[in-house]
């Protein structure tokens, strides 16, 4: 089980090794870490294995503020991918006036875009203005499976929950973030 942790090495830049390993050997213990299957994407020629779920608490503020800006921001990457939604939503609060300073947040900003929990979507939409254009653009553009993956995710969550709150798929937060990204 100890070697599970540092599979999580492998969803950041290769060249941020020591910071991820940093951030793992103090936010998490192996025995309660547990984490599902995980989601591939290219970035900044490296292939990222990003976790869907993880499953474990959140950091105490002690820990959290023991790490270098860096390191707080893979923290708070890692734990967008809670399986919490307000842990989610809290952390993507914590990362996201970041994104243009550390590019890396970008796979797991587009991937929160394919999830159902409207409060992070609506965070995502507020703060799209602020995220750098190009490289959105340019990580669309290097995983279009996992792009049509995300539109299709808002779609279908659109269809299962807020469908009837906005008849019109335009209206929809989630479909908003698609045709922004789809406009750069």
């Amino acid at each position: 089980m100890a070697e599970r942790k540092y599979e999580l090495i492998k969803a950041f830049p290769r060249e941020m090794k020591n910071d991820v390993m940093t951030v793992v050997d103090r936010m998490f213990k192996a025995s309660d870490l547990d984490f599902s299957d995980c989601f591939k994407v290219d970035f900044c020629e490296n292939q990222l294995l990003i976790p869907e779920r993880i499953y474990y608490h959140e950091p105490s503020k002690i820990q959290f503020n023991s790490l270098t800006k860096r390191q707080q921001v893979i923290a708070g990457c890692l734990f967008t991918r809670h399986h919490n939604g307000f842990v989610r939503e809290y952390n993507l609060k914590r990362i996201i006036p970041q994104s243009n300073e550390y590019h890396f947040i970008i796979p797991y900003l587009i991937r929160l875009v394919g999830e159902y929990v409207f409060e992070i979507l609506q965070e995502i939409k507020v703060n799209l203005n602020t995220i750098n254009k190009s490289k959105i653009k340019e990580f669309i553009s290097d995983n279009p499976q996992f792009y049509n993956t995300t539109v299709s995710q808002v779609i279908s969550y659109w269809n299962c929950y807020y469908r009837s709150e906005f008849p019109n798929i335009k209206s929809y937060v989630g479909y908003e973030i698609i045709d922004y990204f789809n406009s750069i």
